[in-house]
């Protein structure tokens, strides 16, 4: 079976009655009856294990646990497929890289599918996490040239008195330490190695957006595109208060912005500093 139609199957999963057929088969051949083409809509059944030794035990069979697992495995063959036929062939990484964003963008568009659907939604998370990990694995290539070391501000007239405010401001809105040096904030922006980043003290979703901000090229500064995510965990450190675990630059990229965020950082950023 080709990649697309493996891909194309986790559709089938859009029916919430779907491998109903194959579950009620499974409870026939538990209880030794011949499958007669009735199904007995079980949501769920109790299935006793005998071992060896004549002890027993009791399996609850749930319908919604056995369509995940199946779903599980869906994408585990996808997976396989998609490195056995692209990631392992002697082709350019371009291509390969171009496959896997297209299988990305095939993907997410189903994602959104799933989302929409609520009784569906249970699957949304596993394939939102299989995308995540193929992006990681097969198509965001890590780039160690220069250029990708740091961000970079690029009016260069307007460069160390636009920057010095985003510093001061940054520092007055409690977002990045108040230890923090000024000539040590100003050489995020050198596109040079960063030997220790900055203490982000604000939320994620604070740090996320103002990556995009600083990532925008209508305001001087240039679009690292898929790499910034990379470059940002690299410039800023942020521990989660709830996790005690560094933020990864995966955590950043998935994390989602806040209205008030948006909000938050529009006016005391955009248009005060870096707009002007």
């Amino acid at each position: 079976m080709g990649l697309v139609k493996k891909a194309n199957r986790i559709d089938n999963f859009l029916n919430e009655r779907y491998l109903e057929k194959e579950f009620t088969k499974e409870w026939y051949d538990f209880n030794g009856f011949d499958y007669d083409g009735v199904e007995v809509n079980l949501e769920s059944y109790v299935h006793t294990i005998f071992s060896s030794d004549g002890t027993s035990m009791e399996v609850n069979m749930v319908f919604k646990s056995y369509q995940i697992s199946v779903f599980k495995t869906a994408l585990d063959d996808l997976k396989k497929s998609f490195v056995d036929e692209y990631i392992t062939a002697y082709i350019p990484l371009a291509e390969k890289i171009a496959f896997g964003t297209s299988l990305k963008r095939h993907l997410e568009k189903k994602l959104e599918k799933f989302r929409n659907k609520v009784s569906c939604r249970k699957f949304a998370p596993l394939l939102s996490d299989f995308i995540i990990e193929l992006s990681v694995q097969f198509v965001d290539v890590i780039d160690s040239s220069p250029k990708n070391l740091s961000f970079c501000y690029s009016d260069k007239l307007a460069h160390r008195v636009t920057l010095n405010k985003l510093y001061s401001t940054l520092i007055f809105e409690g977002l990045i330490s108040k230890e923090t040096e000024e000539l040590h904030f100003l050489s995020l922006f050198q596109n040079k190695e960063v030997e220790n980043p900055v203490a982000w003290t604000g939320n994620v979703s604070e740090l996320k957006y103002f990556v995009e901000i600083i990532n925008r090229k209508e305001l001087h500064f240039e679009d690292k595109v898929t790499y910034k995510w990379r470059i940002a965990v690299k410039c800023f450190i942020k521990v989660s208060s709830r996790t005690l675990k560094k933020i990864t630059y995966t955590d950043l990229r998935t994390y989602k912005i806040t209205n008030s965020t948006r909000l938050k950082l529009d006016n005391v950023l955009v248009k005060n500093i870096l707009s002007l």
